[in-house]
């Protein structure tokens, strides 16, 4: 067949039906894929509580072998989105609780329970620790701010420094010849607080705080209105209670 120049070839009508039949169950395909893919995953929604039924704060639940989980809130209530359906493997850990093993389906919509058994002897250890601290913070001659693994856990800041900063009350300055960029104004002064981790002093401890997030931290007590910072991580505390440990006296300089 002769084509004439600037002229479209014609294409015989059976070859154009044949397309369009063709056309239309891929062009379907593809929007049921998309939209089957969209359906597979799915914001998974949960409580965590102890035997007695009482809400645990501060659990991390998690998918198994992954970091990808979420804090449980005041209410014990946990969120981690984008589920895919089908099995899925948690873990739910909390200082003073065994950790939690859980497998199973889910559906959609619907909050899944959890339930965390007690370890008695940490959680006894962890009040006597507790009450330890307590009384070498009133033995201090200074003011005193403490916040718990709860406040710690739920907090919105985005990281320690953030936190203490936040709800101490403390402003932040910038420091010069130091071991920090970051220093507190402590009753008109710029002040260099000193930071201890673990009962052990950290120098640049401001830019160690920036540098965790709140919930990586069990316990925080704010000195002196910022002149000094104790800060323990869950680790820590546990060797505390499992060791029944006496706090070594403390010393504001």
């Amino acid at each position: 067949m002769e084509r004439l120049q600037g002229t479209p070839a014609m294409v015989p009508v059976w070859m154009l039906t044949v397309a369009a039949m063709l056309s239309i169950p891929m062009t379907a395909g593809s929007a049921v894929a998309q939209e089957t893919h969209a359906e597979q995953t799915f914001d998974l929604i949960g409580t965590v509580t102890d035997e007695a039924g009482q809400p645990l704060v501060g659990a991390f639940v998690r998918l198994a072998d992954s970091d990808w989980g979420s804090l449980t809130d005041g209410a014990g209530r946990f969120r981690i989105p984008k589920v895919t359906r089908g099995v899925l493997a948690l873990q739910a850990e909390l200082l003073g609780y065994e950790t939690l093993a859980w497998k199973g389906t889910v559906d959609a919509g619907r909050e899944l329970p959890l339930r965390m058994t007690s370890k008695p002897i940490l959680l006894e250890g962890l009040t006597v620790v507790g009450d330890r601290f307590d009384s070498r913070r009133r033995a201090v001659a200074a003011s005193v701010r403490w916040f718990d693994h709860e406040a710690l856990a739920t907090s919105p800041q985005s990281t320690a420094l953030d936190f203490v900063s936040t709800r101490a009350g403390l402003y932040r300055v910038g420091c010069r010849g130091s071991f920090t960029s970051q220093c507190f104004m402590v009753r008109g002064r710029v002040t260099e607080p000193v930071v201890w981790v673990d009962e052990n002093p950290v120098f640049g401890g401001l830019e160690y705080l920036a540098s965790m997030a709140p919930h990586e931290l069990y316990m925080v007590e704010v000195y002196g209105n910022g002149r000094g910072i104790r800060a323990y991580t869950p680790q820590f505390m546990e060797r505390a209670a499992e060791t029944r440990l006496n706090p070594i006296p403390f010393v504001l300089f």
